[in-house]
């Protein structure tokens, strides 16, 4: 069916008719299962350790898990908001999540009652995830679709960069509390989130849903432009993941005192924050693809300034990693709801997110092996630049995006 083209409205009217879902969007990816579990779930490993005596390595598995519940499940997620909408799925799993929290700081000393709590976290709460919320903003958004989605997607940046600072003496004097004073957050933002998020739009009758579900998804997911984007986040993923894990031991092998390291680590945050707003804003205003190509190439000379002028040019390295992964779900969202029809953008979206996510889960073990077979992180740095060239180029090259989102052309 062929959609009229009306009058767009100025970026200054969607943004005064958009700033609820907004809001809701930014606290739900601030709050959510993407953002808060994972940044301070370092923060619980060294009491839960000295408590039970459980080991580094079984804690740190349960973040590989949740990484694979998210990509056997995050497809699965999108479809029920692309026929339900964002706002009772978010704010269901945005309960579970605080139940979640407060189960937590009553777990015992078996460590399967803790892995089975977690995991049940992750499968319920997977709704809370950018792939809701990037819906919302973008089903409101298009002159400023951007910068909006920049603005909720800098939730999670504040969340990385102030949690630690704000829970951790808490944690480290009584985790239990950490984890109430989590849950209780969490179950606040819930409320925020069912008040603010209106429903959606395109689902809000039943006639509407079972619209939303004819689009057939699957020759979408074969066709030459939707691998072109899957390849790119993927080789995005492999580029970046790991090298932001492993900053720190690169600059501690090269005999940079641990507080020096950390400090430069904590620059990726900061730098996160900023590129997810500066990348917002200059694709409303430019070719979106060629903007995240030059993205990438910033993010490549901060590795090649970091491999040829050593740990003292850390800083750039940290500075490009931000920002390119303040600026990669941000893009990502913003392609598919570009060159695809929003009734299919959850499952689309879905699908893109699980395949980043094993990209940059299989980053920091790739790059450990090939440091033990280098002796070193030089070569990581040259394929990391590599892959961030190849990605670049696809990017350069990626097609016009049609005048109406409906099926793009092969």
């Amino acid at each position: 069916m062929v959609k009229a083209v009306g009058t767009r409205p100025s970026v200054g009217a969607e943004f005064l008719r958009g700033w609820r879902p907004l809001t809701a969007a930014t606290i739900g990816i601030g709050v959510g299962v993407a953002s808060l579990p994972f940044y301070t779930f370092g923060l619980f490993i060294p009491e839960l350790e000295a408590e039970f005596g459980w080991s580094r390595s079984s804690l740190s598995s349960i973040l590989l898990i949740g990484s694979l519940i998210n990509v056997l499940l995050t497809p699965v997620v999108g479809a029920i908001i692309d026929r339900y909408g964002v706002r009772v799925p978010s704010v269901v799993s945005l309960l579970a999540l605080g139940a979640a929290f407060l189960l937590l700081a009553e777990v015992g000393p078996a460590f399967s009652n803790f892995l089975l709590l977690m995991v049940a976290m992750y499968v319920l709460a997977l709704a809370s995830s950018p792939v809701s919320f990037t819906r919302a903003v973008n089903e409101r958004f298009d002159r400023a679709r951007g910068i909006a989605l920049g603005i909720a997607l800098a939730g999670a940046g504040l969340v990385a960069f102030f949690a630690p600072q704000v829970l951790g003496g808490q944690i480290a004097e009584n985790w239990r509390g950490g984890y109430r004073t989590l849950g209780i957050v969490v179950l606040v933002g819930a409320v925020l989130v069912g008040v603010l998020m209106p429903n959606s739009r395109r689902l809000a009758t039943p006639a509407a849903r079972s619209e939303a579900a004819a689009p057939k998804i699957l020759p979408l997911l074969r066709t030459t432009l939707f691998a072109r984007l899957a390849v790119i986040f993927f080789l995005l993923a492999l580029a970046i993941g790991g090298l932001t894990v492993h900053l720190v031991p690169m600059q501690r092998d090269a005999g940079v005192p641990a507080a020096t390291a950390a400090s430069t680590a904590g620059l990726v945050g900061i730098a996160l924050i900023v590129g997810r707003l500066v990348v917002g804003l200059l694709v409303d205003r430019f070719f979106a693809p060629k903007i995240a190509a030059a993205v990438l190439v910033v993010t490549a000379a901060g590795l090649l300034a970091l491999l040829f002028g050593g740990p003292g040019l850390a800083v750039a390295a940290a500075l490009g990693l931000g920002v390119a992964l303040g600026g990669e779900v941000d893009v990502m969202g913003y392609l598919i709801a570009r060159y695809y029809d929003m009734a299919g953008y959850g499952r689309l979206f879905g699908v893109l997110y699980a395949i980043f996510v094993v990209g940059t889960g299989l980053s920091p073990l790739l790059i450990s092996w090939l440091r033990s077979a280098t002796g070193g992180y030089s070569v990581v740095l040259i394929v990391s630049v590599g892959l961030l060239a190849a990605a670049s180029a696809l990017l350069m090259t990626a097609p016009r995006f049609p005048a109406r989102a409906e099926n793009p052309a092969d």
